[in-house]
């Protein structure tokens, strides 16, 4: 993948928008009317626009911590939500879905950006000591569980039909796969502090000080080690998991 190219595809692509929102803008003015159509317009230019940032974003850490060959498969299906994320929010802009639709298909893209990474994370840790393996291929049953069932309550229009048994068996998957998730992490941790030479590009990235295009004397200092930053962004997101399950095991338990 050629990244200078790519990013001066997308600087050019935010300079166009923004041309184009000016002419707009000047155009808006001279008739002396802001109409649904101009307003359409303008949404348009502008989610063209954030779209391109978040892209840029993406490519801008792969350069400091090369996502695109140590996450390769959730880097292709970031890429391929960004484009069905651009879709959605123009048919949303233009009246061909309805907000609740938009609303509903974000939380789905949402769920499939948060599986995939807490997929590939997880089998990074695979194959390198046998009881991390069986918490791992565990974590995967439960996380597929976890996901089946957010989809009724995505996309369920009546959310009375789904029972409060419903949630809170959710509720208890999503604990456990959160927890079993944070104990292969930290076996998986463990098992690098002891094997030091063991080459982990998701876990144990080797940060060396400096800035860049500067010689580094390696033997003066050591080189920082530290996660991907998209590993520390699922940390917190399992986190959030465990909380929110626990909170939803106690209203249901006072509600009684």
């Amino acid at each position: 993948m050629n990244l200078p190219n790519i990013k001066s595809v997308f600087f050019k692509v935010l300079i166009g928008c923004l041309i184009a929102a000016a002419g707009l803008a000047v155009v808006t003015v001279l008739i002396g009317q802001f109409n649904d159509l101009t307003v359409k317009a303008l949404f348009t230019i502008l989610l063209v626009a954030l779209h391109s940032l978040v892209s840029i974003s993406f490519i801008t850490n792969n350069e400091k911590q090369d996502t695109f060959d140590s996450l390769a498969f959730f880097t292709n299906v970031t890429f391929g939500i960004i484009i069905l994320s651009f879709m959605t929010s123009i048919t949303g802009v233009w009246g061909l879905l309805t907000g609740s639709m938009v609303w509903k298909l974000y939380m789905l893209y949402f769920v499939l950006l948060f599986a995939t990474l807490h997929g590939e994370v997880l089998a990074k840790t695979l194959g390198k000591q046998e009881n991390i393996d069986k918490i791992v291929k565990t974590n995967f049953v439960f996380m597929t569980f976890v996901v089946v069932m957010l989809l009724p309550v995505i996309f369920a229009n009546d959310s009375s039909l789904l029972t409060a048994f419903y949630y809170r068996l959710l509720a208890a998957f999503g604990i456990i796969d959160a927890t079993l998730t944070l104990i292969a992490v930290i076996l998986h941790n463990l098992y690098v502090q002891k094997h030091p030479k063991v080459v982990d590009p998701v876990f144990n990235i080797q940060q060396l000080p400096g800035q860049p295009g500067q010689n580094v004397q390696v033997t003066v200092k050591q080189p920082r080690r530290g996660m991907n930053v998209f590993v520390v962004i699922l940390l917190g997101l399992v986190a959030v998991q465990v909380i929110g399950g626990i909170i939803i095991a106690a209203i249901g338990a006072v509600n009684k």
